[in-house]
């Protein structure tokens, strides 16, 4: 994903990020179907459905003056950082768990990274803010999906 050193108009920026949502949805929803831990299943579910609830906000959000998130007051969790440890490779038809795993954690760092960079290109704007509490909720998701990893193949760490 490219990060562009622009600030979008509130529509654009909007268009941006449903379609950032529906293609992480489509990535859980394709690992959903190939996991077979129900641990990892769940979360993954569970993910997937939090990346809808992001897109309806944010199309909602055409039709009002402010976008509101979750109200409820988040601590931004670190990130393990393990994309930096774990390579990402194309999921084929044969991936296992822990290769869904790793495309999942990819995929959400992707994601906070675009939130991120529009955060700051937004920086003084009326999305900052909106960048900012979604760059937030996929940061706790991206712990959420490192967790489990290190819970179920790094369980000595």
């Amino acid at each position: 994903m490219e990060h562009e050193e622009v600030c979008y108009t509130r529509e654009i920026a909007l268009e941006k990020a449903i379609e950032i949502e529906m293609n992480s949805f489509q990535t859980y929803k394709d690992a959903y179907l190939k996991i077979l831990d129900p641990r990892i299943k769940n979360l993954v579910k569970n993910l997937a459905l939090e990346e809808l609830d992001h897109k309806h906000i944010l199309e909602k959000a055409y039709f009002e003056e402010t976008v509101v998130l979750h109200q409820e007051s988040l601590a931004e969790t670190p990130s393990m950082q393990l994309t930096l440890m774990l390579q990402e490779k194309p999921l084929g038809e044969d991936a296992d768990d822990q290769e869904v795993m790793i495309y999942a954690i990819h995929n959400k760092k992707r994601l906070v990274d675009f939130y991120k960079n529009m955060m700051t290109q937004c920086a003084g704007a009326p999305m900052e803010e909106m960048f900012k509490k979604l760059t937030k909720e996929e940061k706790n998701h991206l712990a959420q999906l490192e967790e489990m990893y290190e819970d179920v193949y790094m369980p000595d760490n």
